[in-house]
């Protein structure tokens, strides 16, 4: 009597185990998804500056940019090889 009493005590654990990890399985993917969604892959913007602007000028063209694309990483580059 004993025995059936643990067989029938463990299967509910398991079953309870089991529903538990299918709703945590459920709402992983769901977060995996809205990640996902979030995530997408952006092309990157390019503005090639012409050789011999001051300091100032580039300045005024980082904040033009910054205004007309929000808040991004800029990255500057001479151009001489592919950074990327």
């Amino acid at each position: 009597m004993a025995e059936l009493l643990l067989i029938i005590s463990l299967l509910g654990v398991f079953a309870f185990g089991f529903y538990l990890m299918s709703r945590l399985d459920q709402f992983l993917e769901k977060n995996r998804k809205a990640l996902l969604k979030g995530n997408e892959p952006r092309e990157f913007s390019e503005i090639l500056l012409p050789q011999g602007l001051s300091d100032s000028e580039i300045l005024s063209e980082i904040r033009h940019f910054r205004e007309t694309h929000g808040k991004v990483d800029i990255i500057l580059s001479d151009g001489k090889e592919d950074a990327f």
